[in-house]
């Protein structure tokens, strides 16, 4: 529907008339429905004799957008253009402002006379206002209502819609002019102005010129060619020529919209054009302009052709508009390219530590150079391992850190230990490294105390190619000859950090993973399968077979305490804060891992605000070895730790007798025993006591000893069943001690006492696990061991070693078992498994509001309210520049916070596009191929689409959708699902090829229209939302549940659980049980897909309803949680499909025998005669 010039209007069934009304007026309203999805109105005035439209008025689903000339306003804001949210778009190309909404409603305007309307086909026969009733037939209850005529007059003013306060005149005549006579001097008047032949009739000459000639048999010219004769007549009374162009504009505009090309039908001399920058004014070309951010936009344009100011389709090179630098049109070798909000020319190029990128022509071509791996281990659980998995560990034990599985040149083992009343409260409490096959030992203590071979030993030293020395007093630096790092932190708590050299790449092995850029495999353990949950991995790498194997803990520190909760966001929200201390450092370093576990420690720990700034000091290194100082941070936090040497010495001229040091508290003090010729210096005086770092402290705050290691005052040390504080500098116990333990047979008891000094005790036993381990000792300890030859089989009993059982996900396999590993199956053989070699399906998911888990594993969440492609095999690397496939997503926003309720998918597939939206596919083929490369069909709640060329869509009509893909696609893709290399580091990498960490960064490049305004960060819904909190946790915490107990060694659920609390703290306007329904149903998933079904539905919570499809007094339909993987139906009566999928959920039926083909268009079980 449209109006424009003088008055003129033509509505949806094709009538065209003149209204002359210039009051406020419905040009079209959704009415006959039991919710108005659209109210649209318009108010015209005359200026300088021209008609304009002057004020556009639109409600859009509760939202109203009003346009004027020059300003938008939304729901009473003035907002900026490009504008995108809650689904309503609102753009403006060179001529018209544009107004899309998902409903399917599209407005162009042309901030003059004209406006066009398009509606989607569903509200055919629900429309009222001035464009009609949308029934198909002209005329009729428009102008002929229940048989009654009525003039364009009447049926106007019946359309007028006044203000409160206001009485608008209705139009009361359509001005006529004589029109014969005045033609004549109309045509004269022309003839100056158009320098035409006389006597000629311009408006038939140019409607029907070949300009037009395409477009005469798709929309009937007469009634604009008598249009555009009224306005003649009228132009000759107030000499306005122009007026006839928009006649001639609105007819080319009709025929673009009826699909046809309309030619360059202006001159020079007839309604010329100009165009700002080198562009050019053309016709008819697509409104998906290609751009230096998206050269491809132009491919995948799904609207019609509109007139417009366009870039010169170029001789040779094709010309781009650079929306970098708003400089017009370029070829597109010339464009900049953008890598952390820096803009370089072409031919430019930028050098990190590890990479070296160069601009070419608006794509990065990057150098990649061998870099050192870091892992590091802080606030006492957090490993990082060096190809940058992040997990979290609570261990109670001395674990293999890090060792050099090939040549066993140098082993790093780290002791953590329970330090409070909580089992997650663990810190670090030794590092051993071990070099030269176990020759020389170094050991450090969290006080900073090193142990040469058991010896203690000052710093700085440097023996047997290690060197060590203290920078400063935080910090002290173990190097090596041959390019291994240990850095340990000692304040505010001991954290370690170890720099390995490139050489060492594919040879390690422990908990810093085996250093090879792949991150899904770092849980890969010595029998030689990759557990699922880091806690399975982390205790087969426990040096002592006594050591507990650590459950999974899946408590937030954070519920305990208001307080804590309040203090660690305010102080821990530093790190993400892009006005912080630290935002300097975020382009380079991610800051949402040090976040998460800033939170985690800063409320777990007893000394909150050391814990604080360890895990801020974390961030800060992680920051200067990405060669980024944050200067000044410790201004307003953790300030404490900066002020200089204690005050507390006295200096002395005489110091006869031994300094009191809190170490003679605890154990005998040898230096006392010592006589000495008195000495000058500073001493402890006044019953205070030295402590190790040399300053004089009273008892009560002297660390006690326990076994040469400090506790702390106020930490707690477990032994043999007794609970022992540190008071006035002395363990303080309680609990009797254990007895001498009675073991059980067939073990025996060995006694450290009873045997000589050097002999290993039962630290030493092996078991099971611990097989393949090394002992590494420190002292003798006494037990229950097993006689000569046996092992433990982790039960308490003793067993031959050829008889132990092989361990996955922590659960116990005998010799010959076999398992399924994604889609291989291991045996186990001696101890280890022997796993079959087949390339698997990748699997990016992508569910709820915006969680996106990569082909590579990178988990992360983005939240944009534009289309993204979310995988292609169109890349512009070598040879794959005529890709195949490409999927694209939009979300669907409900909900203040701007979060996503449903997505409507695009697959571009050959010369097909399927559109997914609304719980429906629709194909729209824009090509002459015949054969369909595509399946469709339905499984449970899922839709499924398989491709012939290994791509597979599960899309559950909602937000969740799972993309699999053929391994013949690894490298070869790219999108917001990743480029499916198996390194998950570089899956940031943007549309121009540069590899970011800033997820806003890398997501905006992958929108598809460089139209569409960038997403920004979004605040935490549940702190947006606080009412909505603890509602989201409690209905979320079945993920962490029994229920779902299964599936916790096989899948780590933190991150879905975490995923879980957000979208439901979002969801805030309705949809909200979907949110969290989706998001458990994300978690079962990913528990189905590694062979654990959790029936986890039920008639309270998520219930699916599959009564629904059962006829009156039939059985058939069943929930199944886990689905039937491939069933006999109508389309595929074999029951046999190209892929095996993991069962997905949903309602299947039970066909009977006699009926064993399903029908998925009636969805009922039929023979196959009615198929």
């Amino acid at each position: 529907c449209s109006t424009w010039g003088s008055f003129h209007f033509k509505t949806f069934d094709g009538d065209i008339y003149t209204f002359p009304g210039l009051c406020n007026y419905v040009f079209a309203s959704h009415c006959n429905a039991p919710y108005e999805d659209f109210n649209i109105q318009i108010r015209r005035e005359v200026v300088a004799n021209t008609p304009t439209i002057n004020r556009i008025t639109m409600k859009l689903e509760g939202v109203v957008a009003e346009l004027t000339k020059g300003a938008v306003m939304v729901d009473g804001n003035r907002v900026q253009l490009p504008y995108s949210q809650s689904g309503i778009t609102i753009e403006k190309s060179s001529i018209y402002v544009k107004v899309g909404s998902k409903i399917g409603v599209v407005l162009l305007w042309n901030e003059k006379d004209s406006i066009l309307l398009e509606l989607n086909e569903k509200y055919a026969n629900q429309t009222c206002g001035l464009c009609g009733d949308f029934n198909g037939f002209p005329i009729y209850n428009e102008f002929v209502s229940n048989s009654i005529k009525m003039t364009a007059l009447q049926f106007g003013n019946m359309q007028k819609m006044d203000g409160p306060t206001e009485h608008c005149e209705d139009s009361t005549s359509i001005p006529t002019y004589n029109c014969p006579d005045t033609l004549q001097t109309s045509f004269y008047l022309l003839r100056l102005v158009y320098f035409l032949p006389p006597k000629d009739d311009i408006c038939e000459k140019t409607l029907t010129s070949s300009a037009f000639a395409d477009c005469n048999d798709l929309v009937d010219v007469k009634d604009y060619i008598k249009a555009c004769q009224d306005d003649l007549c009228r132009s000759a009374d107030s000499n306005n020529s122009s007026c006839i162009c928009d006649t001639f504009a609105e007819y080319s505009r009709q025929c673009a919209h009826a699909g046809g090309q309309p030619l360059d039908w202006r001159t020079s001399k007839l309604c010329p054009k100009k165009c700002p920058y080198n562009m050019q004014y053309q016709e008819c070309n697509s409104p998906c302009a290609d751009t230096c951010t998206n050269p491809e936009r132009s491919l995948f344009c799904e609207e019609h052709c509109i007139d417009g100011c366009f870039c010169p389709p170029g001789k040779s090179l094709r010309t781009v508009f650079d929306d970098i630098n708003n400089s017009g049109c370029i070829p597109q070798q010339e464009c900049s390219c953008i890598y952390n909000g820096k803009t370089y020319a072409t031919g430019t190029s930028f050098s990190e530590p590890c990479q070296t990128c160069t601009c070419n022509g608006g794509q990065w071509s990057c150098q990649d150079k061998s870099c050192p791996g870091t892992c590091s281990v802080v606030g006492g659980s957090h490993i990082s391992t060096y190809d940058k998995k992040h997990y979290d560990h609570h261990g109670d034990c001395t674990y293999v850190l890090s060792k050099d599985c090939k040549d066993e040149k140098f082993t790093i083992l780290a002791e953590l230990r329970k330090c409070g009343l909580t089992d997650t409260e663990t810190c670090l409490k030794s590092v051993t490294l071990n070099l030269n096959k176990g020759q020389t030992i170094v050991e450090v203590k969290p006080d900073g105390g090193v142990f040469v071979n058991s010896i203690y030993t000052q710093l700085p030293m440097s023996a047997a190619n290690v060197t060590m020395f203290r920078p400063s007093s935080f910090f002290m630096i173990m190097g090596t000859s041959f390019g291994v790092q240990v850095e340990m932190q000692f304040t505010p708590v001991m954290q370690v950090f170890v720099r390995l050299d490139a050489s060492f790449k594919n040879q390690t092995c422990g908990l810093c993973g085996n250093f090879n850029n792949i991150q899904t495999d770092d849980f890969k353990v010595i029998s030689g399968i990759i557990e699922g949950t880091a806690s399975a991995f982390a205790n087969t790498w426990k040096t002592q077979a006594s050591c507990p194997n650590i459950q999974q803990s899946f408590e937030n520190p954070c519920a305990l305490s208001i307080d804590n909760e309040k203090y660690a966001q305010h102080w821990c929200g530093l790190l993400t804060d892009s006005t912080g201390p630290f935002a300097a450092c975020h382009h380079a370093e991610n800051p949402a891992v040090y976040h998460t576990n800033c939170m985690f420690d800063t409320c777990n720990c007893e000394n909150s605000e050391d814990c604080l700034c360890a895990a801020l000091s974390a961030y800060v290194r992680a920051c200067a070895a990405k060669g980024i100082q944050l200067q000044g941070w410790r201004t307003d936090v953790c300030s404490k730790y900066t002020t200089s040497c204690p005050k507390s010495l006295s200096y002395s001229y005489t110091i006869s007798s031994c300094q009191p040091t809190c170490r003679s508290l605890s154990e005998p003090d040898v230096t006392c025993n010592i006589k000495f010729v008195p000495v000058d210096g500073c001493t402890c005086v006044n019953g205070t006591y030295m402590d190790e770092n040399g300053k004089c402290v009273p008892a009560n705050e002297c660390p006690c000893y326990y076994r040469g290691s400090p506790v702390p005052f106020g930490e707690v040390v477990h032994e043999n069943g007794r609970v022992c504080t540190c008071v006035q500098g002395i363990l303080n116990c309680i609990g009797a001690p254990d007895p001498t333990p009675v073991c059980e047979s067939p073990m025996v008891y060995f006694d450290c006492k009873n045997n000589t000094a050097g002999t290993t005790g039962a630290e030493c036993q092996k078991s099971c696990q611990t097989l393949d381990m090394q002992c590494y000792s420190s002292q003798c300890t006494s037990g229950c061991v097993c006689p000569d030859g046996l092992v433990l089989d982790g039960n308490g009993g003793c067993i031959p070693e050829e008889e132990c059982p092989c361990i996955h996900n922590e659960a116990m396999y005998q010799p010959g078992e076999k398992i399924n590993f994604d889609c291989n199956t291991c045996v186990c053989k001696n101890r280890k498994w022997e796993c079959t070699k087949n390339q698997c399906l990748g699997t990016c998911a992508v569910y709820g509001d915006g969680h996106y888990n990569t082909f590579d594993d990178k988990r992360f969440s983005f939240n944009g309210n534009c289309e993204y492609t979310l995988v292609q095999d169109h890349c512009g690397k070598s040879g794959t520049v005529n890709g195949t496939f490409r999927v694209v997503t939009e979300n669907i926003p409900c909900g203040n916070t701007g979060t996503t309720c449903s997505k409507s998918i695009k697959v571009f597939l050959e010369s097909y596009e399927l559109i997914l939206g609304e719980e429906r596919v629709s194909v729209v083929k824009r090509g002459q191929n015949d054969e369909v490369p595509y399946t469709v069909r339905y499984m449970g709640m899922y839709l499924v689409i398989e491709t012939k060329s290994g791509l597979i869509l599960m899309w559950d009509k909602k937000t969740s959708m799972f993309i699999k893909l053929s391994p013949g696609f690894k490298g070869q893709v790219c999108g917001l699902c990743g480029n499916y290399d198996g390194n998950s580091i570089n899956d940031f990498t943007t549309r121009s090829q540069s590899v970011v960490e800033n997820v806003l960064e890398f997501g905006n490049s992958w929108k598809v229209s460089s139209t569409c305004p960038d997403a920004s960060s979004v605040k935490d819904p549940c702190s947006t939302n606080p009412y909505r909190r603890s509602w989201s946790e409690k209905q979320c915490s079945i993920i962490n549940s029994n229920v779902f107990a299964a599936c916790h060694s096989q899948v780590e659920p933190a991150k879905y659980y975490q995923a879980c609390v957000t979208d439901s703290c979002a969801c805030d306007t309705g949809g909200d049980c979907d949110c969290f329904c989706t998001a458990v149903a994300a978690y079962a998933q990913a528990c189905s897909e590694v062979g654990v079904c959790v029936a986890w539905r039920s008639p309270t919570i998520c219930p699916l309803f599959c009564d629904y499809y059962n006829q009156q007094g039939e059985c058939e339909w069943h929930y199944k949680p886990c689905g039937a993987s491939c069933m006999k139906t109508c389309k595929n009566p074999s029951g046999k499909c190209l892929n095996d999928l993991p069962g997905l959920e949903g309602c299947y039926p039970n066909c009977p025998p006699e009926k064993p083909y399903f029908h998925e268009d009636q969805m009922k079980c039929v023979s196959l005669c009615d198929c």
